[in-house]
């Protein structure tokens, strides 16, 4: 069954339940490798940067996703956009199950990080057609349903690697995204293009959506620092636990995921008061959540409490930022909803996947206190950005 979409007009809860699954399932295939990095390291006799690396690339990829397949939503049917998505994101995970070798890791990586944009699709849609009173408790569903696929993709594919090894969490992913085709073919709508501009029009237009509005250069700078800080923590935790006083399987690695699902019900706790006090208001909070979360990462390093409590306060503190900047950004420009979306979440992954590259190298080198470093360090300059928003006009974004 096909629902009818229509402006301002309201989403079926069927159709909108499948977006948020569907969210959740796409988003996740960005973070399977978090809790697999130290067992692709041992199974292909790489070091712990190699390892690292693919969570980098996957990142990469995925910012390649946003900037060039993401800006297709206002030229092409959004609709097949979504659907060859799913199709290309279930042969990289193919190719990554069967990789003979790391390399071919990093490039199925690449490719699989760049075909599961399909979320910055579901936001964008769900703003757009939820009714005004349900715009942001909408948004706030889907953006659970995103983190819970961040948080619960570490628990699962911590699971499955240690009952049947890390190439059987690709082979399930793969079946994941065959069964998001068929359910999306099925009730998704067409929803036909809304612009008339060229593929080389849209592009320029990224530029100057950027250039036009001061505020959506401050929401997507700060809150991808904090997202840099926020995969400091991920990309180096697998490397960190499986070594003394905890060296921890694949499973309990994992696990930890659960602790970082608490963070989920931040969003929709945050969500109903966001228009009260602000966005600027909940990045400094989030901010500051950060910043203790990596104080007790680094003082309680040695034990599971201390480490979980960071994990529960680093997932709760990154969605009060993104959250409020996400939703705040994507009511600038009604008519270039997709493409405003595509250059916050840009600089939104391309802050992880610096903190994700930064954070490797420091563990390298420095070890767990070198990578704590990384993190206040991205977590100040996204509470310094604070000091630089520019006042708002009415007519540019009405939640500040």
């Amino acid at each position: 069954m096909k629902y009818e979409l229509r402006e301002n007009h309201g989403i079926p809860a069927p159709l909108l339940a499948l977006m948020a699954v569907a969210t959740g399932l796409s988003v996740a295939n960005c973070y399977y490798n978090q809790p697999l990095l130290g067992s692709m390291a041992k199974d292909f006799g790489v070091s712990d940067f190699s390892a690292s690396m693919v969570a980098t690339l996957t990142q990469i990829g995925y910012v390649v996703g946003l900037v060039f397949v993401i800006p297709l939503g206002d030229l092409v049917s959004r609709k097949q956009l979504i659907l060859t998505n799913y199709i290309i994101s279930s042969c990289a995970l193919l190719a990554i199950a069967l990789a003979p070798n790391i390399y071919w890791v990093w490039g199925a990586s690449l490719l699989a990080g760049a075909s599961s944009v399909m979320p910055q699709f579901f936001i964008p849609l769900v703003s757009f057609h939820s009714a005004p009173a349900h715009k942001v408790r909408n948004v706030g569903i889907i953006q659970s349903c995103l983190l819970i696929g961040i948080l619960g993709s570490r628990v699962l594919s911590g699971f499955l690697a240690d009952m049947w090894g890390w190439r059987s969490v690709y082979f399930v992913a793969c079946v994941f995204m065959l069964g998001c085709f068929l359910m999306i073919y099925k009730m998704l709508p067409v929803l036909p293009a809304r612009s008339r501009e060229n593929y080389a029009g849209l592009m320029k237009s990224l530029l100057r959506l950027l250039a036009k509005y001061p505020y959506l250069r401050i929401a997507s700078l700060r809150a991808a620092l904090a997202y840099g800080s926020f995969f400091a923590l991920w990309s180096c935790l697998a490397f960190r636990m499986k070594q003394e006083p905890f060296f921890a399987d694949d499973d309990i690695i994992g696990a930890l995921g659960l602790c970082g699902l608490a963070g989920a019900s931040t969003v929709v706790f945050i969500s109903g008061y966001i228009q009260k006090y602000g966005v600027r208001f909940f990045s400094i909070v989030g901010g500051c959540v950060i910043l203790a979360a990596w104080l007790l990462a680094f003082l309680g390093n040695d034990s599971y409490l201390w480490m979980i409590i960071a994990i529960l306060l680093i997932d709760a503190g990154m969605q009060c930022i993104h959250l409020s900047n996400q939703t705040s950004v994507v009511s600038l420009d009604a008519s270039a909803i997709n493409r405003v979306n595509t250059v916050y979440m840009t600089i939104y992954f391309l802050g992880g996947s610096a903190g994700t590259f930064v954070s490797g190298l420091f563990w390298q080198h420095y070890g767990w206190a070198g990578v704590v470093g990384v993190g206040v360090a991205f977590t100040v300059a996204s509470l310094f950005v604070n000091c630089f928003q520019p006042r708002l006009h009415k007519d540019e974004c009405s939640i500040f």
